[in-house]
């Protein structure tokens, strides 16, 4: 049996991968024990790539609410400051769903 460190994490701790080789049989572990053929690994990923880049859309645009709710509270001055920032990141937020909406999972096939 061999094994070796990959420069990858895994899709559902982040956790550092291993490789790890039995004859014919290759799968690839993390340190809290997460198991994966390297098909599985590969769809596993691609789940997780398109889950934190959802995450991030939700963000995002959460800015808008977040300034809306806290704005009235503050100097007018630094809510037009907050108002120019959320819209930003609403116009960021819509470059990441273009994203997400643009991957492929990976095929090995």
């Amino acid at each position: 049996m061999s094994s070796r460190l990959i420069n990858a994490t895994c899709p559902e701790c982040r956790g550092p991968l291993t490789e790890i080789s039995d004859g014919n049989v290759v799968e690839y572990q993390c340190l809290v024990g997460h198991r994966y053929s390297p098909e599985a690994l590969l769809h596993t990923h691609s789940d997780t790539e398109e889950r934190a880049l959802w995450a991030a859309v939700v963000a995002l645009e959460e800015a808008q609410n977040l300034v809306s709710a806290v704005s009235p509270h503050l100097p007018a001055s630094a809510r037009t400051l907050l108002e120019a920032q959320a819209d930003k990141k609403t116009q960021q937020a819509a470059q990441v769903r273009d994203v997400v909406q643009q991957l492929s999972p990976f095929r090995t096939e």
